[in-house]
């Protein structure tokens, strides 16, 4: 025959002596592939290997790889290519004669052949691993400080252990983590390095051929990635990129070569990425757009020619239909997620995802398909699936047909079965997806996604679309287990619930991006999504209420700990002892201090927002007042200790005297002198405090200082002495004052000016009559605030305005005064002078606190169209109207007592 006429030329004694089932052999190798004659005329020897195999069972890829490790271990490159080439045209021939022979299925073949493939990258890798570490030295992981390890990962035919005959082989390039090698070099570009050399070895042409073509392009980024991965990356890249189609294509993903265990910690990355428990229509959609397009490609093909691979009714529609189901359903079926395709299609029938006769014409037209492409490939040996119909009587013969027509007849009739399976593929979808949910599976169709967001009613739709690419794309989020990922992407339509329901969804949705991600709540959020819903509402709250609290918890992630890991809030002297004792002696004296006060004001907020829905305003108030409050004593204390004060006391006015600290709340501090010979050896101490207490750092401020309420006001000396306070009570202080100083505490200092001071206050506050003419001007002081904080129809101030806090304060400490009882605590003195102002005093210290919590700092101003306005009235279960209406009422109710009782005291003087 024409096949054999070199043998006939040149090696006639070889045929002459060959055994005619040899001689049969030889024929049928030659009829079938040119490649295949090229090596058995080289190397004729081999003919009778082939033989002797041909009813020997298949190796399997453990002694393939033991004989490749033997026989190709040449050190110089040029002969260990030969030697890799020879190796794989061997074992080629070999399962090529069993196929023509029909020893086995061929299925078994092209797991054989794809196990050829594996010991050829082995001993690749093995080669290429030891001139890169002679080279570069030895990588080792930046985390373990073990040596680092690269795999190869097999994709595609080969990944599925379904390997044509001539095909490329798709695989990616993994190494287990970063770091460096012991000379210095960084992993990446040792393995960069290495498996640059392994493709080289692998591909390189020679005088035998080439031994493989590899292809790289299924790896991230494709032709435009690096050419090797770390896990980290990789996990990060498809949680973050990665589209429907990685997906569909990772489904056959497996270990080729290299280190099992790195190939064994990518197969646990992907399985959560691949095989989701929520997947919707639009991943079947998605696919079949892809299917079109690899459809209009082949259309473009030369007239009478048919893909075998990507036309209607090919390979590719088959392993589409088998992969399309794996999708929709291997999350829930674990027995789903398998390689290989036809052991897939039988699963399937097992499962009733598809019919059994479905599932026989894709088997049947499976293997008919694929054995028609092996005999194309061959026949040139090229990578091509274009079977030319003028070649039908050819191959009708060699698919074991009777005649051309039975052949084409066979063929167009699966076509069209598989094309009519195809589209009538239509997957049970037991959840629809939201655009927003698609968009973060897919990554597909943002501009829909965008579109879905402000039809939710966000104002900057693009980016509500980016904080959640901010938190389904971050590193927290790929690090979850792969159940956390699953409910945290089930709760996506729960969460646009609560942000379509919040009016002011924007702060909201920032609040909470920061905490999930900036904070690294993440996992916590999601911990609490699977076993307490009560913590999920109380997070929400956070980011709706606070983006004070949202805000430090985000700067600072060490408070997520403090948050979530005490059971007690510290809320004295014996609690603050014991979080400074564990907090890093690394830092300043201060900044220990400043981290205690965010760490304290943090739990104490997360307390007070635990209970804004419960019925009690005056325990959660008191709760919140009095840790802050003992938490600015131990601070001055501390302060006065550690520079080491002497021979003066730190008294209080303001919120921290009458022990009404909240969030925000300034320090109105008076510090005297035991005498002016102390104060003289002393007056840097003070000063030292203040700067302290005032001074920025990258641990931020503990107190901002009011000193208005000390003798003079600003221009007033910062530490006087007792005998100045003594002549300044006597005769230069103001009607007011002496309100102001109803709330005078002692904080921290000298005992011996503590007890004199305290006397020199009494004397002050009731040494003289509150007649009506002292009324009347403590009223005139009253509406003198009351003109400075500008109210209008659309501004009202809880605070100094007509009606506000200070209308209360004012009254309950003209009656402290009047009755001759020193009452510093305001909410006290309610409950003993005017109980009937306790509910609306409550209620508006609750609007300022939680007005406060905002932003940190201390307001008393609201807006009518303020979001402030409607966060408040959110966390208090009122539309902001009605919020607002209630402000108006209370201090009203507020007023008119005020003025009632101011009259009848006047009445009474």
């Amino acid at each position: 025959m024409a096949t054999l006429a070199k043998f006939e030329t040149f090696k006639k004694e070889f045929l002459e002596s060959l055994p005619e089932e040899k001689y049969r052999l030889l024929e049928s190798l030659a009829e079938h592939s040119s490649c295949i004659t090229d090596f058995l005329f080289r190397h004729p020897e081999e003919l009778h290997y082939i033989y002797d195999s041909l009813n020997e069972p298949l190796m399997g890829r453990e002694k393939l790889v033991e004989e490749a490790v033997k026989s190709v271990n040449a050190d110089d490159t040029s002969r260990f290519v030969q030697q890799l080439t020879f190796f794989k045209m061997k074992h080629f021939s070999r399962v090529v004669a069993k196929d023509i022979y029909k020893k086995h299925d061929i299925m078994e073949l092209t797991e054989e052949y794809s196990y050829l493939a594996d010991a050829s990258f082995e001993v690749c890798y093995r080669k290429a691993l030891e001139k890169t570490k002679k080279r570069l030295g030895t990588p080792f992981e930046q985390d373990t400080g073990k040596e680092a390890e690269g795999a190869v990962i097999a994709l595609g035919k080969q990944g599925g252990l379904d390997l044509n005959y001539y095909s490329d082989v798709d695989v990616m390039y993994l190494y287990s983590d970063e770091g460096k090698t012991d000379k210095g070099v960084s992993n990446r570009e040792f393995f960069i390095e290495l498996f640059r050399m392994v493709t080289m070895l692998m591909t390189k042409r020679n005088v035998e051929g080439q031994p493989w073509i590899v292809d790289l392009d299924l790896r991230p980024e494709g032709s435009k990635g690096f050419l090797a991965y770390s896990l980290p990356a990789v996990e990060f890249y498809y949680w973050s990129h990665g589209r429907t189609w990685e997906r569909h294509m990772l489904i056959k993903a497996r270990h080729s070569a290299g280190s099992n265990r790195v190939s064994e910690d990518f197969l646990r990355i992907i399985r959560p990425f691949v095989y989701r428990k929520h997947t919707g229509q639009e991943v079947f959609e998605e696919i079949v757009e892809l299917k079109k397009l690899i459809e209009e490609d082949a259309k473009r093909s030369v007239r009478g020619e048919f893909d075998i691979k990507k036309s209607e009714g090919g390979i590719r529609e088959i392993e589409f239909t088998v992969q399309i189901l794996q999708l929709m359903y291997g999350g829930k079926l674990p027995q789903l997620q398998e390689r290989r395709t036809v052991k897939t299609l039988e699963k399937l029938v097992k499962h009733g995802i598809l019919p059994a006769e479905k599932g026989r014409i894709l088997k049947e037209a499976y293997y008919f398909l694929r054995r028609l492409e092996h005999l194309v490939q061959i026949k040139s040996c090229i990578r091509t699936q274009k079977f030319s119909y003028s070649d039908a009587p050819e191959f009708s013969k060699k698919m074991g047909f009777g005649s051309e027509k039975e052949f084409l007849e066979k063929l167009e009739n699966y076509r069209k079965q598989v094309k009519e399976i195809f589209d009538d593929i239509s997957p049970d979808v037991d959840i629809k997806l939201t655009p927003l949910q698609k968009y973060i599976l897919t990554k597909q169709n943002e501009e829909e996604a965008v579109e879905y967001m402000s039809r939710l009613g966000f104002k900057r739709a693009q980016w509500a679309v980016q904080m959640f690419k901010t938190i389904f794309f971050s590193r927290l989020y790929v690090e979850l287990s792969e159940n956390s990922k699953e409910v945290l992407f089930a709760y996506i339509p729960a969460l646009e619930k609560e942000l379509v329901e919040f009016q002011d969804r924007e702060d909201f949705l920032l609040n909470f991006t920061k905490m999930m991600v900036d904070g690294g709540m993440l996992w916590v959020f999601v911990s609490a999504l699977e076993q307490n819903p009560n913590l999920v509402k109380f997070m929400l709250n956070i980011a709706k209420l606070s983006d004070y609290i949202s805000d430090l918890m985000s700067k600072d992630r060490e408070l997520l700990d403090w948050a979530f890991g005490i059971e007690e809030v510290p809320s004295d002297r014996d609690g603050f002892e014991k979080e400074l004792s564990v907090i890093s002696k690394n830092l300043d004296f201060v900044d220990r201090l400043k981290r205690l006060k965010k760490i304290v004001e943090v739990l104490v907020s997360l307390n007070y927002l635990s209970k804004i829905h419960k019925d009690d305003p005056y325990g959660r108030l008191r709760e919140i007042n009095d840790a802050l409050s003992n938490l600015a004593d131990f601070i001055l204390e501390k302060l006065y200790s550690h520079f080491e004060g002497k021979s003066f006391a730190i008294y209080s006015l303001g919120k921290l005297g009458s022990r009404e600290m909240n969030i925000g709340s300034d320090l109105d501090l008076i510090f005297v002198f035991k005498d002016e010979e102390s104060k003289n050896r002393y007056i840097k101490i003070p000063q030292e405090i203040v700067k302290a207490l005032t001074s920025y750092s990258r641990e931020g401020i503990l107190y901002n200082i009011d000193l208005r309420l000390r003798p003079f006001g600003k221009g007033g000396e910062l530490s006087p002495s007792l005998s100045f306070y003594r002549n300044y009570f006597d005769k230069e202080a103001r009607v007011w004052e002496r309100l102001a100083w109803t709330k005078a505490r002692f904080i921290a200092g000298d005992e011996g000016v503590r007890k004199e001071m305290d006397s020199l206050i009494e004397s002050f506050l009731f040494g003289k009559p509150v007649d009506s003419s002292f009324i009347t001007e403590a009223v005139d002081m009253r509406f003198r605030l009351e003109g400075l904080a500008r109210e209008t129809p659309e501004e009202i101030d809880i605070k100094l305005g007509k009606g506000g806090i200070t209308d209360i304060e004012f009254l309950i400490q003209i009656f402290s005064l009047k009755q001759g009882k020193r009452i510093t605590n305001i909410l006290e003195g309610v409950q003993l002078f005017r109980k009937e102002l306790i509910d609306d005093y409550l209620f508006l210290r609750e609007v300022e606190a939680r007005l406060r919590m905002i932003k940190g700092v201390g307001m008393s101003k609201m807006y009518r169209q303020s979001p402030f306005l409607y966060r408040i009235s959110h966390s208090f279960s009122m539309e902001p109207q009605e919020l607002w209406d209630k402000i108006i009422e209370t201090k009203k109710e507020i007023r008119d007592i005020f003025l009632r009782e101011i009259k009848m005291m006047k009445g009474g003087s």
